[in-house]
């Protein structure tokens, strides 16, 4: 298991196929680290239940998630490389993501984004409201985010890559 920090962006070098999933709570960066990464590569589940339902609503969880996998499924089997624009800070959604690209033998690559929450905080709130997460809700993802960077290895991923953010 590979640790590194790139600094040419917190995706560095990836192998074609490649699923990569971003780990950080929200406002800490993921977005906007993929600003320049094509947008058919990216599976975000806010766009998700914005297909499914409205932009923000969150009653719409499970079946963008249901979407998500089966679009992700799609992709691995034709080996196009995917990355996961989620918080992912819960393990066991981790480690859906993780089997599900080994499911296909492909590398699952963790993108960690690490920021200090009061730049989370400030960025969440410039958000239009129907992006803004509760201030709970966020430090709960910020806490969880933090603790994951002692999970992540045991998780089966490929490869860590870290990101700090300001």
């Amino acid at each position: 298991m590979k640790h590194s920090t790139a600094p040419e962006g917190v995706l560095g070098p990836i192998k074609p196929g490649d699923l990569v999933v971003m780990v950080g709570c929200s406002a800490s960066g993921k977005s906007s680290l993929l600003a320049a990464v094509p947008a058919h590569q990216i599976v975000s589940l806010d766009r998700l239940r914005a297909v499914a339902s409205a932009p923000g609503d969150q009653d719409a969880t499970a079946d963008a998630v249901l979407l998500q996998h089966q679009i992700l499924g799609m992709r691995l089997r034709r080996a196009r490389t995917s990355i996961v624009d989620n918080t992912s800070v819960e393990q066991l959604h981790r480690l859906q993501l993780v089997e599900l690209a080994h499911q296909y033998g492909r590398r699952c690559v963790a993108a960690w984004v690490d920021a200090p929450l009061p730049t989370c905080l400030a960025r969440n709130a410039l958000r239009p409201d129907h992006e803004r997460v509760p201030e709970d809700v966020l430090r709960w993802q910020h806490a969880m985010a933090r603790a994951a960077r002692l999970t992540l290895p045991n998780e089966g991923f490929d490869e860590i890559r870290h990101h700090r953010t300001a």
